[in-house]
């Protein structure tokens, strides 16, 4: 990919971004977009730094798991 070149205009970068879309409850999207315009955010930006602090755990948990070896099935039981 070619670089990206910021001519002063507009606000920075925010990086390579992906699209990752999904569909929630109603009253759930209604109350995301309520916390994020309280903290002047935008929902894409609050759902994002949400997720990231959700999946930082999630792959913690997973190395955990991971790294954890099975117990014979005669030492089972």
């Amino acid at each position: 990919m070619s670089a990206v070149i910021n001519r002063g205009r507009g606000r920075p970068s925010k990086g390579l971004r992906k699209y990752i879309g999904f569909r929630v409850q109603e009253k759930t999207a209604d109350d995301v977009a309520l916390v994020a315009a309280a903290k002047g955010m935008s929902v894409s930006d609050y759902v994002s730094s949400a997720l990231a602090r959700s999946l930082q755990e999630d792959l913690a948990m997973r190395d955990h798991f991971h790294h954890q070896e099975e117990l014979p099935i005669r030492m089972a039981s």
